[in-house]
C-alpha cells in the first residue's frame, strides 16, 4: 500500500520528505504547512530527533535539511526557537544548513541560550555559535564574556574578535584585553586589525601602548606602531607616545615610516613625525626612505620645509635642504624663496645654518636656481666666510660661484698649499681636492699629483757637516712632468714654482732653544720653472686659467 493510499498523518508527511519522487515530497510539505502553527511543535521535535541520526543515514539527512527549510519559512513562536537553534548547533558536520535562511527573530529569541553556550560550552561548540550572532546586533552584556576569551589559552580568541564589532555602542570593556593581545603570536596581528577597525568605539590603552612602543626591535613594537599611527590622528596622548619612541629608537623610526607609507595623504602632524624621523635617524636607508615622502606630497610639505630651513637648528636646516632634492616640482620655487632669505640674513647663513650646511645649501641652489642672479652671490658670501675663517671652501660652493670667483677660490686654495710647502697634506689630498670640481677645473689628477710633489721638498745633512742640503730627485722630477704638459693651468703652476721662496731651517735643543739656523735654497726649482716659462714665451699668470670653461688663446 502506497504512502498516500491511506489517510495522511504528520509522521507520514515527514517520511515523505525523504522520497526521491518530487510529487510525494510536495504532498508532505503541503500537509505540514497546511497544519499551521499547531504543526510546528511536532516539526521541531522531529527535527531534534532526526538531526543526530543524519550522520549515519542520508535519508535522515535529507529529511533534516527539508525540515530546516520549512521551519525557516514558518513564524516560529519564541518557545520553539531555542530547541530549534540548539539542534542546529549540535548538528553533525555532514548537514549543510544555510544560516542565510534563518530569520533573525529566531536568533533573538534564542539569545539567552546562545550567550550561555558561548560562555560555558567547549571551544568547538562556541565556534559554532559565532555564525548565529552574525544575524543580529549584540548587546553590551556580552562584552565581559568576549573579553575573557581574548587570550591564547581560550582557544576562542579569533572567534571573539569576529563578534566584538557586532556589539552595539561603547566597546571599552574589551580594550585592555585587546591591547594585551598585541603581544601574542599569531593573534597579535588580528588584535591590531580589530583595534583599528573599532577605534572609534574603543578607549586606547595608553599604558600598554607606551610599554610596547618602547619594546625595541620586537614584533609587538611594530604592531603597536601600526595601531598608534592612526590613533594619534585624534589622540594627543598617543601622538606623544609615538614621538617618544621615535626619539628613542631606530626600529621605531623604521616601523613608523612603514605605517605612514600605507597612507595616501599625510596630515601636517604626520609629516612632522617624518621630519622627526629624518632628524634623529642613524641609518642612511631610513633617511632615504623618509625623504621620499617629500617627493610624494610636495605641495603639502612645502610649508614644513620653509619653516625648518629658516628656523631650524643646523642639522634641521641641512635636512630641509636634503629633502628638497626629492621635490621635483616644488624644489625650484622653494629654493628661489630661500635664496633671497639666506642672501639677506647673515645670522641665518653663518650662525644658525653654519659651515656644516654650506655644501647642501649650495648644491640645492645649483640644481634648482643657479640661473638666478643672487645664486653666485650667495656662494661668494659662503666662500668669503670660508676664507676669513681659514676653512676649505666646499666644492659644492665652488660649483655655484661665477667663473671669476671660482678661479679666485681655487687659486687661493693652491696658494695656501704652496705657501705651506706641501707640509701636512696626506696622499688622499689630491682626490679630495678634485672631488666635486673635476668638471670645473682644466687639469687631471696626475697634474695635481705633480703639483703637490713640486711644492714639497726633502733634505739631508752632508757627511761631516751640520748643514742641510736639498734632495732634488723627486721634486725635480715632478717639476719636469709639469714642464711636459703645456696648458694654461700648468703655466700658472710653473709661475707659482718660479716664486718658491727659500726656507729657513732651524735646529733646537730638547729645551726648545735654537742652536743652529740654515737657509734651504730652492733656486734650482725656480730655475726649472723659469726656463720652461721662457720657452713658452712667458704667458701671463691668470686665475681663470684653472677653469675648463674659459681658456686664453696663446
Amino acid at each position: 500500500m502506497g504512502l498516500f493510499n491511506s489517510e495522511m498523518t504528520p509522521q507520514k508527511a515527514v517520511e515523505a520528505l525523504s522520497s526521491d519522487k518530487q510529487e510525494k515530497i510536495d504532498k508532505g510539505i503541503e500537509f505540514l504547512q497546511a497544519g499551521g502553527p499547531e504543526m510546528l511543535p511536532f516539526m521541531v521535535e522531529k527535527f531534534q530527533t532526526i538531526v543526530p541520526q543524519a550522520a549515519r543515514s542520508r535519508k535522515h539527512a535529507t529529511v533534516a535539511e527539508r525540515l530546516y527549510d520549512l521551519l525557516c519559512s514558518a513564524d516560529l513562536p519564541a518557545e520553539l526557537c531555542t530547541p530549534f537553534v540548539e539542534a542546529l548547533i549540535n548538528a553533525p558536520d555532514n548537514l549543510e544548513f544555510s544560516l542565510d535562511k534563518l530569520p533573525a527573530a529566531v536568533v533573538i529569541n534564542s539569545y539567552s541560550f546562545l550567550e550561555a553556550t558561548i560562555r560555558d560550552a567547549d571551544v568547538e561548540t562556541k565556534k559554532k555559535v559565532v555564525p548565529f550572532f552574525d544575524k543580529i546586533h549584540l548587546p553590551p552584556t556580552i562584552l565581559p564574556i568576549l573579553a575573557s576569551f581574548l587570550n591564547r589559552e581560550s582557544g576562542y580568541a579569533a572567534e571573539a574578535l569576529v563578534l566584538i564589532p557586532q556589539v552595539d555602542g561603547d566597546l571599552s570593556p574589551v580594550s585592555d584585553a585587546l591591547y594585551n593581545m598585541l603581544d601574542l603570536y599569531p593573534l597579535g596581528d588580528n588584535a591590531a586589525e580589530s583595534i583599528l577597525e573599532m577605534r572609534g568605539r574603543l578607549t586606547p590603552n595608553i599604558e600598554k601602548l607606551d610599554k610596547y612602543l618602547m619594546d625595541f626591535s620586537s614584533q609587538v613594537q611594530k604592531r603597536a606602531i601600526r595601531v598608534a599611527v592612526p590613533l594619534a590622528e585624534d589622540n594627543s596622548a598617543v601622538y606623544a607616545l609615538l614621538e617618544k619612541s621615535i626619539l628613542a629608537d631606530e626600529s621605531a623610526r623604521v616601523h613608523t615610516l612603514e605605517a605612514l607609507e600605507k597612507k595616501e595623504i599625510l596630515r601636517p602632524d604626520q609629516m612632522d613625525l617624518v621630519w622627526m624621523i629624518l632628524v634623529n635617524s642613524t641609518s642612511p636607508l631610513t633617511e632615504e626612505r623618509g625623504m621620499k615622502f617629500f617627493g610624494r606630497i610636495e605641495k603639502s610639505v612645502r610649508p614644513l620645509i620653509l619653516h625648518y630651513a629658516q628656523n631650524g637648528t643646523s642639522q634641521e636646516i641641512a635636512r630641509a635642504f636634503t629633502c628638497i632634492s626629492f621635490m621635483k616640482e616644488e624644489g625650484p620655487r622653494v629654493c628661489k624663496e630661500l635664496l633671497g632669505v639666506y642672501m639677506a640674513d647673515d645670522n641665518l647663513l653663518f650662525n644658525r645654518a653654519g659651515y656644516s650646511a654650506f655644501a647642501i645649501i649650495a648644491s640645492m641652489m645649483k640644481v634648482n636656481c643657479a640661473e638666478e642672479a643672487m645664486a653666485p652671490s650667495l656662494a661668494k658670501k659662503m666662500r668669503d666666510y670660508c676664507t676669513q675663517n681659514n676653512l676649505d671652501t666646499p666644492t659644492e660652493v665652488m660649483a655655484l660661484l661665477a667663473p671669476g670667483e671660482l678661479s679666485d677660490v681655487i687659486e687661493w686654495s693652491f696658494k695656501r698649499i704652496f705657501d705651506s710647502y706641501g707640509i701636512g697634506y696626506t696622499p688622499q689630498f689630491t682626490e679630495e681636492m678634485l672631488s666635486g670640481i673635476s668638471e670645473l677645473v682644466s687639469f687631471e689628477a696626475a697634474v695635481m699629483n705633480s703639483f703637490i710633489k713640486a711644492i714639497g721638498f726633502t733634505y739631508s745633512y752632508e757627511s761631516g757637516e751640520d748643514k742641510p742640503i736639498l734632495t732634488h730627485k723627486e721634486t725635480a722630477a715632478a717639476i719636469n712632468r709639469l714642464r711636459s704638459v703645456n696648458t694654461p693651468a700648468t703655466c700658472n703652476i710653473l709661475h707659482l714654482i718660479s716664486r718658491k721662496k727659500d726656507l729657513e731651517i732651524t735646529q733646537a735643543d730638547p729645551a726648545g732653544n735654537v742652536i743652529s739656523s740654515f737657509t734651504l735654497s730652492f733656486e734650482e726649482h725656480r730655475k726649472l720653472a723659469l726656463d720652461e716659462l721662457e720657452r713658452r714665451g712667458f704667458p701671463a699668470y691668470n686665475p681663470i686659467n684653472y677653469l675648463k670653461q674659459e681658456r686664453p688663446n696663446y
